[in-house]
């Protein structure tokens, strides 16, 4: 399988940059495409008997214009969104939308070293609750990574808050994994009107159980790269719990990892688990176990070779 990156439009340094999927290329006439401006900017495949897609965005683009029938093309489609997925395959009586994780490439898990932080966020700031949540962990011997570039108004009104900016990813990695915990949001936030009014536009959205809170508490649901970056760190993930816990399709609670209910419990949590670090060592280390074993690149890429996708584990 020809395996092709299509990064034109991706913000330099961020994840899809070092999935490498390209080195498990091979000459044949199906090939396998992956990076948002596939979607934008559709390439000329037709030399390809067979074209694949993975979409790592998904559901996100569904809050632009863009039609829900622009990768048509593909003969396969792999998403992150199970709920995206099933909407998709009965909108167009189709099969072709295909599950996946949320990749990582072995070459970049880290060293271990020791644990000198409590707490880390790293990513983008959309809306109060993450908000609170730096103040929250403000409290403690915390780490909140970002960019100062390419980002949200949100994001650059809490720059003061930042530690480290603009590092590589793998100073990012060195970080997360000298941290005992790492905060994740597996949903996003649908920013404005103009976003609740494109996926409304889309044929039978509401069939699509992730548009189940547009128009209510207005999030999203979508995997995070966060997470399976802390686990590959050995740092506990310390997982917001939503409508959906989207992350249980891959990961089990209180075996991998841990939930939090709501930013005023986030405070207790937190120092209970510091009170009880050494407790948690055995789902630090199962969720270290299982994702290296189950979801690496290469492990995604021999997978969908094989047609082997649903069999995960």
């Amino acid at each position: 399988m020809k395996i092709i990156n299509n990064l034109k439009v991706e913000i330099p340094g961020t994840n899809t940059y070092y999935f490498h999927l390209e080195d498990h290329s091979s000459e044949t006439n199906d090939c396998m495409i992956y990076g948002y401006d596939t979607l934008e900017n559709p390439p000329d495949l037709s030399s390809y008997k067979k074209k694949t897609y993975l979409n790592v965005t998904m559901p996100t683009e569904f809050c632009s214009n863009q039609s829900v029938y622009v990768d048509d093309f593909f003969d396969e489609i792999y998403t992150i969104c199970p709920y995206s997925c099933d909407w998709l395959n009965e909108l167009k009586n189709t099969n072709k939308y295909k599950c996946v994780w949320y990749p990582f490439n072995s070459k970049y898990i880290p060293a271990e070293k020791k644990k000198i932080y409590d707490i880390c966020y790293h990513g983008g700031i959309h809306g109060d609750k993450y908000s609170d949540m730096l103040k929250i962990i403000s409290q403690f011997n915390y780490r909140f990574m970002s960019m100062t570039h390419n980002i949200n108004t949100y994001t650059q009104q809490h720059l003061s808050y930042a530690t480290d900016t603009n590092l590589t990813h793998q100073q990012k990695m060195d970080l997360i994994t000298q941290t005992k915990i790492s905060i994740c949001y597996n949903n996003f936030r649908v920013r404005d009107s103009q976003d609740e009014y494109h996926i409304k536009s889309k044929p039978n959205w509401s069939r699509n159980k992730a548009f189940s809170e547009v128009g209510k508490s207005n999030i999203i649901p979508q995997i995070k790269s966060r997470f399976i970056e802390a686990c590959v760190s050995k740092t506990l993930n310390l997982v917001e719990r939503d409508p959906w816990n989207i992350i249980e399709k891959w990961y089990e609670p209180d075996k991998h990892f841990v939930y939090f209910d709501s930013n005023s419990e986030l405070q207790d949590k937190i120092s209970e688990i510091l009170s009880n670090w050494d407790d948690y060592n055995t789902i630090i280390d199962d969720a270290y176990n299982l994702s290296v074993a189950n979801y690496m690149c290469d492990n995604l890429i021999r997978r969908m070779k094989n047609e082997d996708i649903n069999n995960w584990r």
